[in-house]
């Protein structure tokens, strides 16, 4: 039989600093990103449900690592209080705890697509409008838009080849504040697991093996850098939902002042033509009237296509198929929607 040789204090000391000081912070991180991620109420608007949807898949996916990195942490430091007992036993330092309990599993892209903000306000409109409440902000910035949609929508009425417009940026709705809030949430949770936990949790553990010469070190050496390495790929995912909102917020904040602008200045020169073609003229007028409706609709639509398109592309290379952007390696490695860190075996044995 091996004898396991390690400095008992060291263990317990970091078994100690693991679930008092990192355990809570990851708890608290979890939580934060649970409150913070979804999107109040019309959320990205009807025509990027789809491209909410996937970032909302995302996100869940990563929380639920982020719960499950409590378990694998707590896991961690009974393994190192099992080892201390092992050594006063005079035992081998075999510790075999498997995987993780198993947390709730993620909800995938349908379950974040139902999850979005437009489609809440038909599954869940109690709480829809819960949400859209919670700040004058939002309620603000989004009867604005709905506003000047009304506005384009009174424009199509003396020029009907215009009605596509304001038709399509109604489905472009969106709660800008809300957007930029959770964009600063999961960059605050982001900031904090990689200025603060992953260091706590990598002084704790690694201080463990002061002392461990044991042939199990390498295998406890083994599980602590990978636990490591998962959650400084959480870090990075949050980071990078944090800066693709920030992307689409920036779109359509531009998409909406534009609209915006250009919608009082169109209704007016519509209005005027309307009322100028009142009797002999109309034969002259009526048809500027419609090419004007006409090519603004043409404009307009374009504008939104764009939106839609890089707004899209700045979602979905949350997939890391991409793996460039912003330094995120594929998650889910194992393919199978599971979260990482559940599938890490903590264990280790003598040698």
């Amino acid at each position: 039989m091996t004898q396991i040789e390690i400095n008992p204090g060291q263990l317990t000391n970091a078994a100690r600093g693991l679930d008092q000081f990192v355990v809570p912070d990851l708890a608290d991180a979890a939580r934060r990103m649970a409150d913070s991620y979804r999107l109040d109420p019309p959320g990205l608007g009807a025509l990027l449900s789809f491209a909410e949807g996937y970032y909302n898949s995302v996100a869940d996916y990563q929380l639920r690592n982020l719960e499950t990195a409590v378990q694998v942490v707590e896991s961690v430091a009974a393994g190192l209080r099992r080892t201390v007992a092992n050594y006063h036993a005079a035992e081998q330092a075999n510790v075999d705890m498997f995987l993780t309990p198993a947390a709730d599993d993620p909800d995938g892209y349908l379950g974040g697509l139902g999850d979005a903000g437009f489609p809440r306000l038909f599954t869940d409109p109690l709480g829809g409008l819960d949400g859209l409440g919670d700040g004058a902000a939002e309620v603000l910035t989004v009867a604005t838009q709905s506003m000047f949609v009304g506005l384009g929508v009174a424009t199509a009425a003396m020029a009907p080849d215009y009605l596509p417009a304001p038709v399509t940026a109604a489905a472009m709705v969106a709660n800008g504040f809300s957007v930029i809030e959770a964009a600063r949430e999961l960059g605050a949770v982001a900031a904090t697991l990689e200025g603060s936990v992953i260091k706590k949790f990598d002084g704790y553990a690694t201080g463990a093996t002061a002392g461990w010469v044991d042939g199990s070190v390498v295998e406890y050496r083994d599980v602590v850098a990978e636990v490591s390495r998962e959650l400084g790929q959480v870090q990075k995912a949050l980071g990078a939902l944090s800066a693709s909102l920030l992307a689409v917020a920036g779109l359509l904040t531009a998409f909406w002042l534009a609209f915006i602008a250009f919608t009082a200045e169109f209704f007016v020169v519509i209005l005027d033509l309307t009322l100028s073609s009142i009797g002999p003229q109309a034969l002259v007028l009526q048809p500027i009237i419609q090419a004007l409706g006409a090519a603004a609709s043409a404009s307009w639509l374009t504008a939104t296509g764009t939106v839609i398109t890089v707004a899209t592309a700045a979602v979905t290379l949350l997939s890391g198929v991409v793996k460039e952007f912003a330094a995120v390696q594929t998650f889910d490695e194992q393919g199978d929607g599971t979260p990482d860190l559940r599938q890490i075996p903590i264990a280790w044995h003598s040698a």
